[in-house]
């Protein structure tokens, strides 16, 4: 997943900079994330590699472990920094639209008068 997964076109949160349709920050961050990915992929082919040379225990595990949890926190605060309220009620309609039981969702939705807060039916 690269950051344009992340990121959505159209799907940027709170204030962006002029003419640039992101935040700077935010940008920054999703410009840095291929090369991070590409760090991250390089970094592990060569000190496992060095490992298979050296042989012994499995050392490589800790640097892998350490540059894939940095590399997860990356993705995680691109991805959290794309979610607004426009995307969540994009995801909402993407999973009611895949949900197996429609009629029971529609029911619901005609009960309790389409899109506003849940109530108690009437008794």
């Amino acid at each position: 997943m690269g950051p344009e997964d992340a990121l959505p076109p159209g799907h940027l949160p709170h204030t962006e900079a002029p003419g640039t349709g992101r935040r700077p920050a935010l940008q920054r961050l999703a410009a840095l994330y291929p090369w991070h990915l590409c760090f991250f992929l390089a970094s592990n082919v060569v000190v496992n590699a060095l490992n298979a040379v050296t042989g012994g225990p499995w050392w490589a595990f800790w640097p892998s472990a350490a540059t894939g949890l940095l590399l997860a926190a990356h993705h995680l605060a691109l991805r959290a920094a794309a979610v607004d309220e426009r995307w969540a009620d994009r995801r909402a309609e993407e999973l009611n639209l895949k949900s197996y039981d429609r009629s029971h969702i529609e029911n619901l939705r005609s009960r309790y008068g389409g899109d506003g807060p849940a109530r108690a039916p009437d008794r």
